[in-house]
C-alpha cells in the first residue's frame, strides 16, 4: 500500500462530501436560482449519504 496516501477512498469521499455539503448550504441559504423545498430535502439526503461513505471508509 502506498505510504503517502494510505486511504485513497477516504480522501476522495471526504473531498466529495465537503463539496456536496457546501452546495447544500448554499442551497439552504437561497443563494442559488432555484430554492424549492424538494431540492433542499434531496440535497440534505445526498449530503448525509456522502458523509456516511466517509465514515464507512474511515478505517479501511
Amino acid at each position: 500500500m502506498n505510504k503517502l496516501l494510505p486511504y485513497p477512498f477516504f480522501v476522495l469521499f471526504s473531498m466529495l462530501a465537503f463539496n456536496i455539503t457546501a452546495f447544500t448550504v448554499m442551497l439552504q441559504m437561497d443563494m442559488l436560482a432555484f430554492n424549492a423545498t424538494v431540492f433542499k430535502v434531496i440535497a440534505w439526503l445526498v449530503t448525509a449519504g456522502s458523509w456516511s461513505l466517509v465514515y464507512i471508509y474511515r478505517n479501511k
